[in-house]
């Protein structure tokens, strides 16, 4: 029981960083022309988009939401990945586990994009309080990342996710010849 549970602590971290890893690499590459709020978002330490007269005080509170979760998921990330590294390199039968794990997520998440908007709101409630979040359609934030943006992020990344963890099961099944 004990030796379960904690194949399924090994399976969920090695799940984490591999999911986080696939998302600081897109969310690097996937960027929309709004170019300043990626850089702050990404790369600055310090708030510069309170001078900007591009977003709404509602819209800068957002986005200085949205760069801490980015920060939080970063430090999550080197985390999970550096136990994950570890964890692979003793537990390398837990690979089928892990792919199998990741592909029925991957098949939940897609199942939920086909209901994106409310799947969309619903993330948006849970890691952003006070719906800080609702923005009239006019808005220079929502020209800068259109619904659509995030529907074909979590297509991409839903594709990508999928190919990794049919990859680890070929490697698996290879590797127990």
């Amino acid at each position: 029981m004990v030796k379960k549970k904690f194949y399924l602590f090994l399976s969920i971290l090695l799940l984490t960083s591999i999911y986080l890893s696939l998302f600081e690499l897109l969310i690097h590459t996937f960027q929309t022309s709004c170019s300043l709020t990626w850089i702050y978002l990404l790369k600055q330490h310090y708030i510069s988009l309170i001078d900007s007269d591009i977003f709404t005080i509602y819209e800068k509170r957002h986005l200085l939401d949205v760069k801490r979760l980015l920060e939080t998921t970063q430090k999550v990330w080197i985390i999970s990945l550096a136990f994950s590294l570890v964890i692979l390199y003793f537990f390398k039968k837990s690979i089928k586990t892990i792919s199998t794990i990741g592909i029925c997520i991957n098949f939940i998440l897609l199942l939920l994009s086909f209901n994106f908007l409310n799947s969309f709101n619903l993330f948006h409630s849970l890691f952003f309080q006070n719906s800080t979040w609702f923005f009239p359609k006019n808005s220079s934030l929502l020209q800068c990342f259109p619904i659509e943006y995030f529907q074909n992020f979590l297509m991409l990344f839903l594709l990508i996710s999928s190919l990794i963890f049919l990859f680890l099961l070929w490697i698996q099944k290879v590797y127990n010849k």
